[in-house]
């Protein structure tokens, strides 16, 4: 006989008196091993109160008659262990009468009882536990399904199963919050009415039922039941046992007005790096031209003298003309001679040639700083705008040599800047972004210069070039500086990734220029060296993004 499984435990309860009266049924027993334990009851109430526990394998009720243990048959036959019915009566009334009362088995006493009560104990025994443990397997499952069902339903992606045609099987409640359809109503529907502007087969779900593909993060837009058109991110992986497919997204619509945000605020970032240069920048001109209104106005004192003499000459003059005929005439005259020879001494005393020569060169002087003033003043301002979210041709050339400008009042005492600009078409683009990519770019530069320099002095050399390439444009962006190691160049776009010190950067610079020339349907390569400096390279499309 197989061995009995880890301790089982056994109530009797028997009807017999004295120490001896179920000894057959407990020799029996002793053959199911040393992992069992017996408990003896008497009356109904005591095996009931022996089974509370919820431990007991099974309950044989020894001779005792279906009556007297109408009790227990009534408290165990559905939901309880075991009842093994053991009999000596020859009949199949006994029998019968003991199935129809709730016995999983009975067992008549005989030649051949020691032999079989312990074999069928330990096969209700083994069903009884698969029974429970099938029971804990349903509960579990039935617990796991409704988990599921929870984290599906509350998840705060939106979350849509597929099958093989695109039909949804099986959506949560915020797939239908932003797709814009009542509760309910999205299963059934083919997905593809949702999506603005993209081929089936061409778009990521569509790759993902033909193909196979997984996808992660992929950014397209959906058209809402209202007809709202919203941003969203796209993951989606293949089902293979059902042929279909599981896609989850999520609205992009805040994310994208947080991206706008981050790019003003990095665009505000790198105004106030350049803050103190471009004081500096302004101050200069500034200085002059203050200190040449001052001359000014000491020239305008000294013509204001002569002015006066003049004045004095033209009295004599009107003097001699109003005084008649009978007027002596060489009093009138020596009244001119007087003016005059004033007049003459004063022009030699303060130098009026080179009064007005110097006045003009202040004046042509202040009006060059002015210039570069309302020129620094109109980049800055340029660039610090908002911009207009519409695509429009630009001089690309003309946005670098802006940017620069500002640029350059930072790193002016240890960066020469070089510039080769070639012949560039118009580029369909967001020129306010783009700026802001160029300035990122340049910062980096003249920021991994100033550390290869180590404050040691000398200079650095930044070299902007521009070239039409490949039905678009390039700009490379080159330095002399530290330099990236090659572990970190996998990772500078990366948000909030960065190799500057604390405080000295939020890790964004690069991963919003990178953003932003994605958007233009460009790309942005680096190549450095440890050392011997840094090329970014940017390309793009003369055409702009196709989805404009």
């Amino acid at each position: 006989m197989e061995k009995a499984p880890s301790l089982v435990r056994i109530v009797v309860l028997t009807r017999a008196e004295g120490p001896d009266s179920c000894r057959d049924t407990l020799d029996a027993l002793t053959q199911l091993g040393g992992d069992v334990e017996i408990e003896i009851v008497r009356d109904a109430a005591a095996c009931l109160a022996a089974t509370a526990s919820g431990q007991v394998d099974a309950v044989l009720l020894d001779r005792a008659s279906p009556q007297a243990s109408g009790p227990v048959l009534e408290a165990l036959a559905n939901a309880g262990p075991p009842l093994v019915f053991v009999t000596d009566d020859a009949g199949e009334g006994a029998a019968l009468e003991a199935f129809r009362s709730g016995a999983a088995d009975c067992v008549r006493v005989g030649p051949d009882y020691a032999e079989v009560l312990p074999v069928v104990v330990l096969e209700q025994v083994r069903r009884w536990r698969q029974q429970a443990a099938q029971s804990v397997a349903e509960r579990r499952i039935r617990d796991l399904q409704r988990y599921n069902d929870d984290i599906v339903q509350n998840l705060n992606s939106a979350l849509v199963v597929v099958d093989a045609e695109g039909r949804i099987e099986t959506a949560n409640t915020t797939a239908e919050e932003i797709l814009g359809v009542e509760r309910g109503r999205l299963v059934g529907r083919v997905l593809w009415d949702w999506f603005v502007g993209e081929p089936r087969d061409g778009s990521p779900i569509g790759r993902t039922l033909s193909e196979g593909a997984r996808f992660k993060g992929a950014e397209t837009e959906v058209r809402r039941s209202d007809g709202i058109v919203i941003p969203i991110g796209l993951s989606c992986s293949p089902l293979a046992a059902a042929g279909g497919a599981v896609a989850i997204f999520q609205d992009l619509s805040e994310i994208h007005q947080l991206q706008r945000q981050v790019l003003q605020t990095e665009k505000m970032a790198s105004i106030g790096q350049l803050a103190a240069g471009i004081a500096h920048e302004i101050n200069n001109p500034m200085g002059f031209i203050h200190a040449n209104l001052f001359q000014m106005a000491e020239y305008l004192g000294d013509l204001r003298q002569a002015w006066e003499r003049v004045d004095d000459l033209q009295k004599a003059v009107q003097d001699l003309e109003g005084a008649g005929p009978a007027a002596p005439v060489g009093a009138g005259i020596e009244g001119i001679r007087q003016a005059s020879d004033a007049l003459t001494a004063l022009v030699r005393e303060l130098d009026l040639d080179y009064v007005q020569t110097d006045f003009a060169k202040a004046v042509r002087e202040s009006q060059d700083g002015a210039e570069r003033i309302r020129h620094i003043v109109k980049d800055l301002r340029d660039f610090s705008h908002h911009g207009s979210d519409d695509l429009a041709p630009a001089d690309l050339n003309d946005c670098l040599d802006s940017t620069a400008s500002i640029a350059w009042t930072m790193m002016k005492h240890s960066v020469v800047l070089e510039k080769n600009y070639g012949e560039l078409p118009p580029v369909r683009c967001f020129a306010g972004q783009l700026k802001q990519v160029f300035m990122n770019l340049l910062v980096n530069a003249y920021q991994a210069i100033e550390q290869k320099l180590g404050g040691a002095g000398g200079t650095g050399t930044i070299e902007i070039c521009t070239e039409p390439k490949d039905d678009g444009v390039a700009i490379s962006i080159r330095d002399t500086g530290a330099g990236i190691e090659p572990t970190d160049q996998t990772r500078i776009f990366d948000p909030f990734f960065t190799t500057k010190e604390v405080g000295a950067g939020m890790g964004l610079g690069l991963s919003t220029s990178y953003s932003i020339v994605r958007r233009h349907e460009g790309r942005i390569d680096v190549s450095s060296r440890v050392g011997d400096g840094t090329t970014f390279t940017v390309w793009l499309p003369v055409d702009g993004p196709a989805g404009g």
